[in-house]
């Protein structure tokens, strides 16, 4: 979940990018553009530096690759793919922002966030204790396409990726050494926009900002391809569609969308369970 760097540098250029969506671009600001290009490149040293001292610091060998399709159950390919799909997203409102077409910037933001994706893995390439994962950059790839696949298919706007997290207890003794690698403490959420499939007579009464979630964790992983899943539905809430305007309060509903927040939830396995209000799992 680096990207979250870069959602605190792109997201405010991307929120005005979003709220000047009726206006047309006939010209790139290279201003803009510039600052854009500087910032996210001070973002991405910041990022190498802090990944480097958290992965890859004193392990150097030759480039490898490790298929680990078993590992953590999958959990961390749903999270590449959403790591991949928020940074695409980023880049291609930001360069909207610059005054970069539409249908470019979303090519563009695609590539950026594929190439940072790959970058990733060919680092972990050269690493000790890691690998090239094809099943990683594959991830990678798929998310940071998914919103050019949605501007295509307009079906696939409705069903939206987001993320919960509570630390475990291994992160707090120092077992994990990064919040990335706490993956069970993660759930991972696919949200469905609910009243875009209700018939008309309901629409009209029905919550538009209320959806529904389906979540994936896992717990008691062995580090061998072992553990339990966890599957999860519960309500969800589309906070850009809540009333209120403003620079701020558009902000601030924008970047917590990328959140799964609180809320009804049912497990149906490995055990049925009912939650008041749910966010992650606390291990």
């Amino acid at each position: 979940m680096i990207y979250f760097f870069l959602l605190l540098f792109l997201s405010p250029f991307s929120y005005c990018a979003d709220a000047d969506s009726t206006k047309s671009s006939s010209s790139i600001n290279y201003t803009k553009l510039a600052f854009v290009g500087v910032g996210t490149a001070g973002t991405m040293a910041v990022i190498h530096v802090y990944q480097k001292n958290a992965w890859w610091s004193g392990q150097r060998r030759s480039f490898h690759i490790v298929n680990d399709w078993e590992y953590a159950l999958n959990i961390d390919k749903i999270g590449h793919f959403y790591g991949a799909n928020l940074i695409s997203n980023l880049f291609s409102s930001s360069l909207q922002w610059a005054g970069v077409e539409k249908g470019k910037s979303m090519i563009y933001g695609a590539l950026l966030g594929s190439i940072f994706g790959l970058y990733v893995e060919f680092e972990d390439g050269f690493a000790t204790d890691w690998g090239f994962s094809p099943g990683d950059a594959g991830a990678n790839i798929l998310g940071a396409w998914y919103p050019v696949a949605q501007s295509y298919f307009p079906v696939l706007k409705n069903f939206n990726f987001k993320w919960s997290y509570i630390p475990t207890s291994q992160l707090k003794s120092g077992q994990k050494k990064i919040f990335i690698d706490d993956h069970e403490g993660q759930t991972m959420w696919l949200s469905i926009s609910v009243v875009n499939f209700l018939p008309e007579k309901i629409k009209k009464s029905y919550p538009s900002f209320l959806n529904l979630a389906v979540g994936y964790g896992v717990r008691d992983l062995d580090g061998r391809g072992g553990g339990i899943r966890e599957f999860y539905i519960s309500l969800d809430y589309d906070l850009e569609k809540l009333p209120g305007d403003g620079w701020l309060w558009g902000l601030i509903k924008k970047n917590l969308n990328y959140i799964h927040l609180p809320a009804p939830a049912v497990r149906l396995t490995p055990r049925f369970a009912f939650f008041g209000l749910f966010f992650s799992k606390k291990i």
